[in-house]
């Protein structure tokens, strides 16, 4: 019964991932605002208050929770394992919008920042699906 419960939990946590996938896509194109026109846009200073913040902690937090939470492991990693990347992804994308945003002169860290969680997060995905993609097969027929 817990595994049927855990299900649909797991809808709403997909119903979450596309709500802050949206909102992730917006502040984004907001982002594009400032690349474009810079002298007349407002700024990061009105989105960080909160918004930017929010968004990305609860992907990130979200990502990790359903990757590493005890609960989550009754359910099988692959049935899992898009909305977990999908998670990390939209904190990439926050990550990228804020660079968008800064995009003046932002540190040369923040390049390998960007660069190298997109590389993590490219190679967990192709390292899990490897993983779990192979089913193991019995020892004695």
């Amino acid at each position: 019964m817990e595994t049927m419960q855990l299900e649909k939990q797991f809808q709403m946590w997909n119903r979450f991932l596309y709500l802050i996938l949206g909102a992730s896509i917006t502040f984004v194109m907001i982002s594009l605002g400032n690349v474009f026109y810079a002298s007349d846009w407002p700024g990061f200073g009105n989105y960080v208050g909160g918004t930017w913040t929010g968004i990305q902690l609860f992907a990130t937090l979200s990502g990790f929770y359903l990757l590493l939470g005890k609960r989550w492991k009754a359910l099988p990693f692959s049935n899992r394992l898009n909305t977990i990347f999908g998670y990390f992804v939209v904190g990439w994308m926050n990550l990228f919008s804020l660079w968008l945003i800064a995009s003046m002169t932002p540190p040369t860290e923040y390049y390998l920042l960007l660069v190298g969680t997109a590389t993590m997060i490219a190679v967990g995905y192709i390292w899990s699906l490897k993983r779990t993609s192979h089913p193991r097969g019995e020892i004695f027929p």
